[in-house]
């Protein structure tokens, strides 16, 4: 299912009309010479958190287009849901890549507003707490990986699970995990997540020693 991915959302709206607003009431008070310090005053007290925000979620999506990017550098990278988009999104997908006519990835990855919310906090979780991180975020983590695995130009599902299970580590690292709270996000997944995934999603091939381990013989897994 192909979710509608739009570029603006409710709050780059609300960041624009109430900067316009300001922009008005001082154009006003210039022309009066009456400052209407309480009309400013709420507009500030309003747009300056939506434009700390706004900031935030634009370079948190910047940061995990750079690590989609990292494993396919000439895709589009991902987009982050807005908030106001998942009020009108039909179903549940954590993410998606939309492919075009001859079945090559039409787009950036899309991630839901959840994941992307889950991924940020995990980004931004300090060391001590990314050696504790939460169900989401570790599941998050992987919908990065397995996105930007189709990016590159993996369609079926359980080959983009698998590679993407076997990659994990290394996108924990770039969102700033070290080498030990990686590789518990990575085993993890593996062994709470990925069992319960759906069918398509799994293969029996993916194991340790399997014909799917990218690394077979290493000792190490996924």
């Amino acid at each position: 299912m192909r979710v509608e991915v739009t570029d603006v959302g409710l709050r780059t709206i609300a960041v624009v009309l109430l900067a316009a607003l300001a922009g008005w009431l001082i154009f006003r008070a210039v022309t009066t010479r009456r400052v209407p310090w309480i009309s400013l005053g709420l507009v500030a007290l309003v747009l300056v958190p939506l434009l700390v925000t706004e900031r935030q979620w634009v370079s948190a999506e910047h940061e995990f287009s750079a690590v989609a990017k990292s494993y396919q550098p000439i895709s589009q990278g991902v987009h982050c849901q807005r908030l106001g988009e998942s009020f009108t999104a039909v179903g549940s997908e954590l993410g998606h890549v939309a492919y075009d006519e001859n079945g090559m990835p039409d787009g950036p990855a899309f991630l839901s507003y959840d994941t992307c919310n889950a991924l940020a906090a995990y980004w931004r979780a300090s060391a001590s707490e990314k050696s504790h991180p939460t169900r989401e975020e570790i599941i998050a983590v992987h919908v990065l990986t397995h996105e930007a695995m189709h990016l590159s130009g993996v369609k079926q599902e359980s080959i983009a699970e698998c590679d993407a299970m076997q990659r994990d580590t290394k996108t924990a690292q770039e969102l700033g995990a070290n080498p030990a709270q990686a590789r518990l996000v990575a085993e993890i997944y593996a062994e709470q997540v990925y069992p319960d995934m759906p069918t398509d999603y799994r293969d029996a091939g993916c194991t340790q020693g399997g014909p799917m381990d990218k690394t077979p013989g290493d000792g190490v897994w996924p």
